[in-house]
């Protein structure tokens, strides 16, 4: 079986991997191909779920790792304050995103929703994001900010517009193991316990932080 799947793979294209939510194999196909916006948008995808899933030590390394290849500051420091929140340096990250400015409309208003958001001002953050998807240059650039919005919507106690956006997320990003995460955890919100691990539990174990983010959600709740 295990021959058989990676016959499979071999025969898919980087794109058809990254869609289908094999980021490793897709990076390392990219790279094949010397193509350095796929590496990079395929790095920036790993870091994001790094984010998410509390690894600040994996975060660390792919920003650096993705500073040294695109140089931006504004990103990297963006990046930098997150992963200092997730560290338990709350205050240090809310003046770090507080701070930055940059011309990139996408970045500062997603910026100025996570400072929001760390700060318990869910409303705030929910007009941020929503400029952020506004402003957003990219599908995947869109994607996370939409999945920032779900974010700030449950802190608000928003849960069916939580889970209606997570819904249409999954729809429009099929295979994301992160649009699948958020949509169990609206379900869990929700009390569609039964369907929330049903979705949860079929996340890739492949992906390691997905699989870890899952499962902590899942054990979140059972206790």
């Amino acid at each position: 079986m295990t021959a058989l799947i990676l016959i499979i793979i071999s025969t898919l294209s980087p794109l058809e991997l990254e869609q289908a939510g094999l980021l490793p194999e897709a990076g390392a196909a990219w790279q094949e191909q010397e193509n350095s916006a796929g590496q990079i948008r395929i790095m920036g995808r790993l870091l994001e779920e790094a984010i998410y899933a509390g690894d600040g030590s994996r975060a660390v390394l792919l920003a650096i790792e993705l500073q040294n290849i695109c140089y931006d500051p504004d990103l990297y420091d963006f990046w930098m304050a997150r992963i200092a929140w997730i560290s338990g340096l709350s205050e240090y990250a809310v003046e770090e995103l507080r701070s930055i400015s940059s011309s990139d409309q996408w970045l500062y208003h997603r910026s100025m929703g996570f400072s929001a958001l760390f700060q318990e001002d869910g409303q705030k953050a929910i007009e941020e994001f929503i400029l952020s998807i506004s402003s957003a240059s990219t599908a995947r650039r869109a994607f996370w900010s939409a999945i920032d919005l779900c974010s700030a919507y449950l802190n608000c106690g928003m849960y069916q517009e939580a889970l209606y956006l997570s819904r249409f997320i999954r729809i429009r990003y099929p295979g994301d193991a992160m649009a699948d995460i958020m949509y169990g955890l609206c379900l869990q919100v929700s009390g569609q316990f039964g369907e929330s691990s049903r979705v949860l539990n079929a996340v890739d174990s492949a992906n390691s932080p997905a699989e870890y983010l899952a499962r902590s959600i899942m054990e979140g709740f059972e206790q």
